[in-house]
C-alpha cells in the first residue's frame, strides 16, 4: 500500500510518461510542477495556450525537454475545448490559466465533453504522520459538490473508495464525518451518516468499511475514540474522511494545509479521464502531488 507520496513517486516509475495537458500552458507554476514530474520519470508537458506567451513562460526553464508538444489556442474556450479534445486521446488533464469555470464547463459538455454518467468530485489526499503512522489519508468532498443528499454521498464515498484502491488499500475505513459521534434528529447529516453506515454493513456500499456519524477527532484519533468510549471498526483510524458538504470539506482540506502545514493532492474522478483544476494559490508541490495522484487514477488496475 502507498502511504506517502515519495512512495507513489517510486510506484509510477518505470511505467512510461503520461501526458499532463495543461489548459492555458503559459502557467509557470503548473510548467514547474509538470518538469518535476518529468525529472521523476512519469510525466511530460503538452502545453495549450499562446504559443508566444508559452515561449516567454519557458525561457525561465534551462531544459524544456518536458515539453511534448504545444498546440496554438487563443481565447479560454479555445484552450479549454481543445485541452478536452486532447485528453481523450490519452493523459490527464491540468488546469493552467485557463480558469475554473471555463475548463469546468467544456469537461463538462454534453456533446463532446469528458461526461461519462458517473457522479463527478474532488478527492484529496494528504500525508499524515501523527504517532509514527505514515498513511495517506483521503479526504471527500471540498471542490464539486455543494450540498450533497443521501445518494450523492453514496458516489462520493465509491469514488474515493475506487481511489483508495489504487493506492494499494483493498478495503478501507471511512469515517462519515458530522460535528457529533451520535445521531441527532436535530442534525440531518448524524441521519445521513448512521444510514450510509447501516448501507455498509448490510453490503449496499462494497469495497469498504464506512461508519458515522464521527466527528474528526475520533475518526482519526485512537485516544479520542478510546476516551468517548466509541467502539469502532473505523474510529480512530480512517483511511478516507467524508464530508457533510462543500463548505465543511474546504474548511478542512485548507487547515490542513494552512496550519498542519500538510501538501494536498487533489483530484477530479468520475470523467472520462481524470481533472485537476488547483488554486491559483496553490504551490508547484502541491500541483506535482495532485499530477502523481491523478495520473495514478487515470492507470488501469
Amino acid at each position: 500500500m502507498i502511504t506517502t507520496f515519495a512512495e507513489l513517486f517510486e510506484q509510477l516509475k518505470g511505467k512510461g510518461r503520461t501526458r499532463v495537458i495543461v489548459a492555458g500552458g503559459e502557467d509557470v507554476d503548473a510548467l514547474q510542477a509538470v518538469e518535476q514530474s518529468y525529472k521523476l520519470g512519469f510525466g511530460e508537458a503538452v502545453l495549450i495556450g499562446d504559443r508566444k506567451q508559452i515561449d516567454q513562460a519557458l525561457t525561465s526553464f534551462s531544459d524544456t525537454s518536458f515539453v511534448k508538444d504545444i498546440l496554438e489556442a487563443g481565447s479560454e474556450e479555445e484552450k479549454a475545448r481543445i485541452a478536452v479534445e486532447t485528453v481523450k486521446q490519452g493523459g490527464v488533464l491540468l488546469k493552467g490559466t485557463t480558469k475554473t469555470s471555463v475548463l469546468m464547463k467544456a469537461a463538462l459538455n454534453k456533446e463532446w465533453g469528458l461526461r461519462t454518467g458517473a457522479t463527478m468530485t474532488s478527492v484529496a489526499a494528504y500525508e499524515d504522520e501523527r504517532d509514527g503512522n505514515k498513511k495517506l489519508v483521503l479526504m471527500s468532498d471540498g471542490g464539486i459538490v455543494v450540498a450533497p443528499d443521501l445518494n450523492m454521498l453514496v458516489a462520493i464515498i465509491n469514488n474515493a473508495v475506487e481511489v483508495a484502491h489504487k493506492l494499494g488499500n483493498p478495503k478501507p475505513k471511512v469515517a462519515i464525518l458530522c460535528a457529533v459521534e451520535v445521531v441527532n434528529p436535530d442534525m440531518p447529516e448524524t441521519i445521513n451518516a448512521a444510514i450510509l453506515a447501516k448501507m455498509s454493513e448490510r453490503g449496499q456500499i462494497k469495497g469498504c468499511i464506512v461508519d458515522g456519524p464521527l466527528a474528526l477527532d475520533n475518526a482519526v484519533s485512537k485516544y479520542a475514540a478510546e476516551k468517548k468510549g466509541i467502539k469502532s471498526p473505523v474510529a480512530g483510524d480512517a483511511d478516507i474522511l467524508i464530508c457533510p458538504g462543500i463548505a465543511a470539506g474546504n474548511i478542512l482540506g485548507k487547515s490542513i494545509e494552512y496550519y498542519a502545514h500538510r501538501s494536498l493532492a487533489v483530484v477530479i474522478v468520475g470523467a472520462r479521464a481524470p481533472i485537476m483544476v488547483p488554486s491559483r494559490s496553490d504551490r508547484a508541490e502541491t500541483k506535482l502531488y495532485s499530477i502523481a495522484l491523478t495520473i495514478l487514477c487515470s492507470m488501469q488496475q
